[in-house]
């Protein structure tokens, strides 16, 4: 199961290299059309978010080069370990813009769009000799 979650992480920090990558940087984080419009936001929440997203796209692409520079399975590991609470931190700063009911659409969106990812490195790999 670790290294699904990490699998997984992976995926969404380095789907995919050169000119797709800003495509993928953006299909990794929900945007926040898709967060305003699925969750409803209020203009004082969207205010609130809209830095944190920016934020969180910085890192991620930062995560990925941190990781493609990495030299050994040790520095790759600890990257991805220091990904994942990043990734924890964001997504307790957006809920706690959220009320209850939001939370639970924000989840969704969170889960469909690591289903993406997940599903376009597998078609990736799948096509690779």
């Amino acid at each position: 199961m670790r290294f699904k979650v990490a699998g997984l992480l992976l995926c969404t920090v380095l789907a995919a290299p050169g000119l797709a990558q800003n495509q993928t940087l953006r299909d990794s984080v929900p945007s926040m059309d898709a967060v305003r419009s699925r969750l409803h936001l209020t203009p004082e929440q969207e205010t609130r978010l809209a830095p944190l997203f920016r934020e969180r796209e910085l890192q991620v692409q930062q995560t990925r080069t941190k990781f493609e520079l990495a030299a050994s399975k040790t520095e790759k590991r600890e990257v991805l370990k220091a990904a994942r609470t990043e990734a924890q931190a964001f997504n307790a700063q957006v809920e706690s813009v959220l009320d209850s009911s939001q939370k639970a659409d924000w989840r969704d969106l969170r889960d469909e769009t690591r289903e993406k990812v997940k599903e376009r490195y597998e078609r990736k790999h799948e096509s690779r000799p």
